[in-house]
């Protein structure tokens, strides 16, 4: 199990560094200059334009500047930003947490409704509700998140008044709960579909029939034998969507003014801050590629032959 583990260690070495390589080769290659637009329409002062390429190594080749932004990277050492001197690592730190809290939401009301309904759906293949769900959650994946989120915020928020229109500075459980739904609909509609096709694919196979003839009762083979090997597939689709969910989140966070990492990643972009958007991207890759490795991990736990083997 062990050296199962750090084989999977190992080989996220690479995927961080060639992941971060390209984002910064893109951020590289982006036209203007990060200098020049921090004077806004100032006239450019040449000597402190200089100075400051200098200290923030924008003068150095990109190779350069990608092993220098590396090795800070290693003791979480990204710089500061370009407008205001900010330390980088304190603008992640105070965007972060509410970000973290919305993808968490999201993550447990798409995890929770969407293995329910598809649990639902797979076991009573071809009912009318069966239809009902799978017409959902069709709708959910053809419809735009942006649409979901601004027809959600018309309706749940302006004429209904069940939840805050917006988020706002310090948002709490109730004001980020529009905003999760938002963010985990398209998922949750996935799940659905996943979760249903594996139920009723496995509620046929042979080991469930002999499971019934042995006499076991109908929740001890739902729960033991049908749901254990459908959710693996399921599992899969949850880690790595958990990362997914930190850099989704720029369309919800826009949507309900919500001061989170995908909020402050879009500002970045707008605002020239090469060095602000490099790290946020390096930051959602590490969550991505361990929410990957935690997945591998749960596999042993689900799927004996793969802990044998």
């Amino acid at each position: 199990m062990w050296k199962y583990f750090l084989r999977r260690v190992l080989q996220m070495i690479p995927v961080i560094l060639g992941t971060t390589l390209l984002i910064y080769a893109l951020v590289f290659a982006l036209p203007g200059d990060p200098v020049v637009a921090m004077f806004g329409d100032k006239p450019v002062n040449q000597a402190i334009a200089q100075q400051i390429r200098a200290e923030y190594h924008l003068d150095q080749p990109f190779i350069i500047q990608y092993f220098y932004f590396l090795k800070n990277a290693l003791t979480f050492d990204f710089g500061n930003t370009l407008r205001g001197n900010r330390p980088v690592i304190d603008v992640m730190a105070a965007a972060f947490p509410v970000t973290i809290r919305l993808g968490l939401m999201a993550f447990v009301f798409e995890a929770i409704f969407g293995v329910i309904f598809g649990i639902v759906s797979g076991l009573k293949k071809g009912k009318w509700y069966d239809s009902v769900i799978l017409i959902v959650s069709l709708l959910l994946i053809s419809v735009p998140t942006f649409v979901t989120g601004f027809v959600m915020q018309y309706f749940l928020g302006v004429q209904w008044h069940i939840f805050p229109v917006t988020a706002g500075a310090n948002p709490g459980f109730i004001d980020l709960l529009m905003p999760a739904m938002v963010l985990g609909s398209t998922s949750m509609a996935y799940i659905i579909r996943l979760t249903r096709t594996e139920v009723a694919s496995n509620r046929t196979l042979d080991y469930v029939r002999t499971a019934r003839a042995k006499g076991l009762s109908n929740r001890s083979v739902i729960v033991n034998h049908i749901l254990r090997n459908s959710l693996i597939p399921v599992v899969t689709y949850l880690g790595a969507d958990l990362g997914a969910l930190m850099g989704g989140a720029m369309i919800s966070e826009r949507i309900f003014n919500i001061n989170g990492i995908g909020n402050t990643l879009y500002k970045a972009i707008l605002q020239g801050e090469s060095n602000l958007v490099v790290s946020i991207v390096t930051v959602l890759v590490l969550i991505f590629v361990v929410c990957n490795l935690a997945v591998d991990m749960l596999y042993a736990a689900l799927d004996p032959r793969i802990r044998y083997a």
